[in-house]
């Protein structure tokens, strides 16, 4: 095992002594695992940390001239978070974080949530803010941004792998959202099959971009670790589904996923669709 001192604490749980921190990636970028929680990430220190401060140049509006939004294809994964999320909170105000063009938004607008949105590439901000109604606030997430208690249902899809502070980001939600609020959170998976073939074979081919180690993230989560994270920071789980594949693809794959889903969940393999409550016996932050 490679032993490395990380620069700086564990993001989950807090670990700061060297020798519970092992290389797991050593590429163009380094990853580190944490022993004491699972979690993968990458740590100011050894190799080259290669996080985006700023989003801003990473997006243009090119796409609004072939299509109304840029990943046309996430309708799907969109619509079936939005209908889990309607078994447990039918109406009210409902804030994604990291909203991107507003597509997932726009979904929630049609069912009658009143929307906001919070967006670090300010090139998207108005653009989501028009397509959708919705009122979306740019800059990094933050709790003076919104009241207390304010929402009923706060996500992040596909956006907390990118956050350095995620203890702090769901601090935050929890703030922001009402005693009986939702949290939802979509990530992908350090234990996704390509990541697996990779810890099994060594072979880095497997985890190249843009499916596997991308260097806008900032932390690959498993269940577990995920689990942890949510409990640290006053949630209870009310679900997590891994797979989903039939939701990320059309055609032979989409068809093939109604077949590969239930054994991907079983086998807690595949991206992670995390849906949780505000845990009424939690009395802190956790640190």
């Amino acid at each position: 095992m490679d032993v490395v001192r990380s620069g700086s604490p564990c993001a989950l749980c807090g670990e700061a002594r060297p020798e519970f921190f092992r290389v797991y990636f050593d590429g163009y970028l380094k990853l580190y695992k944490c022993l004491s929680c699972g979690l993968v990430a990458q740590f100011p220190g050894p190799g080259h940390s290669t996080i985006v401060e700023s989003y801003d140049e990473l997006y243009s509006l090119d796409f609004a001239d072939t299509r109304e939004f840029l990943h046309p294809q996430r309708y799907k994964d969109f619509r079936d978070i939005l209908d889990r999320v309607l078994t447990v909170k039918s109406t009210g105000r409902i804030l994604d974080v990291g909203c991107g063009d507003g597509h997932f938004l726009h979904i929630c607008a049609r069912s009658g949530f009143e929307c906001y949105g919070v967006e670090d590439a300010e090139k998207l901000v108005s653009y989501a803010s028009a397509k959708t109604g919705a009122h979306v606030v740019q800059g990094h997430y933050s709790k003076h941004m919104f009241a207390e208690c304010f929402f009923d249902v706060v996500t992040f899809l596909h956006v907390l792998e990118h956050i350095q502070t995620p203890v702090l980001a769901l601090e935050t939600a929890r703030y922001h959202l009402k005693p009986d609020g939702v949290l939802v959170i979509e990530v992908p998976s350090i234990r996704s099959p390509h990541f697996l073939a990779y810890e099994l074979t060594g072979i880095k081919w497997f985890v190249r971009p843009p499916r596997g180690v991308v260097d806008t993230h900032f932390a690959y989560y498993t269940p577990i670790s995920l689990l942890a994270l949510t409990r640290k920071t006053g949630f209870r789980q009310l679900s997590l589904t891994t797979g989903r594949v039939r939701y990320k693809h059309s055609g032979f794959l989409g068809h093939l996923g109604r077949i590969v889903d239930p054994l991907l969940d079983l086998a807690k393999v595949g991206g992670i669709l995390y849906i949780g409550a505000r845990d009424g016996n939690h009395g802190g932050s956790g640190r």
